[in-house]
């Protein structure tokens, strides 16, 4: 079974969803991670390698915002460290393009060896804040402020808000939102919009006990034959087949309802 640590970042708050510390155990464990608009640094620790989409990896990326689900496998004695970022929030200490990242993942470059030296997740976290602190870029935390303030209200809002009335509320320029957006992303402003709206109703899917309709009405769908498609356009199959394979996870584990809210 994983263990899977998580942190609420005291720095870089408005970039960091949360950091995490991943350590396989004694058993190997294999995990589908469905669609997601969050960008990961991920950070091999004590020399381990994991398999991404059947491919081996021991070397620092980037992993890019996701249409699609992924496989991975941890080995027995995988040790993994995660920065999970806003879908904005990487591009001010990594400058890579989202065109590049969309459903892969870059080798990137650090600073450092995070982990070398830290005997447990304190030291790690202190090294990991070193590390940001070398790599961040006011000048680009600037270019992304426009999509962080669009994103803070269109994913944390109550109510559901296209992208045209958000730019109408605000006064913001469309066109120079979705340009902005496509290079920092990877997608559109109306490809992340319904990107979002399908994790929302993933996660309630996942954590609620509402009914279907009502999960899809929350998510911002027109109505359930919309939420249906959508949601198939995603993980190929219909939210209520969905919902049986995770209430028919292991028991014990939880590995697939644990990890799609972490990941």
């Amino acid at each position: 079974m994983l263990d899977i640590r998580t942190y609420q970042p005291k720095q870089y708050s408005d970039l960091i969803e949360r950091i995490w510390v991943l350590e396989s155990g004694n058993e190997a464990t294999d995990v589908l991670i469905p669609p997601s608009q969050y960008m990961q640094l991920l950070v091999p620790l004590e020399g381990c390698e994991y398999n991404w989409n059947g491919r081996p990896n021991g070397k620092n990326v980037l992993e890019g915002i996701s249409l699609q689900t992924h496989c991975v496998h941890y080995p027995a004695g995988t040790k993994l460290l995660g920065i999970r970022f806003y879908p904005f929030g990487a591009f001010p200490f990594l400058q890579c393009e989202g065109k590049d990242l969309l459903n892969q993942m870059m080798e990137v470059t650090l600073p450092g060896k995070p982990g070398l030296e830290a005997v447990n997740d304190e030291e790690l976290l202190n090294e990991v804040y070193h590390m940001l602190h070398v790599l961040y870029d006011e000048f680009s935390y600037q270019r992304i402020k426009p999509l962080k303030d669009y994103y803070q209200t269109v994913r944390w809002s109550e109510d559901s808000m296209s992208i045209e009335e958000y730019c109408k509320l605000n006064g913001t320029n469309y066109t120079t939102l979705n340009r902005k957006f496509s290079i920092i992303t990877g997608l559109s402003t109306k490809k992340f919009e319904r990107l979002v709206k399908f994790r929302k109703s993933l996660c309630n899917l996942i954590d609620s006990s509402d009914k279907l309709t009502e999960i899809g009405a929350d998510a911002g769908y027109f109505d359930q034959a919309h939420f249906i498609r959508e949601f198939k356009l995603f993980l190929h199959c219909t939210p209520s087949t969905y919902q049986s394979l995770i209430q028919s996870a292991d028991k014990d584990t939880q590995i697939i309802n644990y990890n799609f809210r972490l990941f």
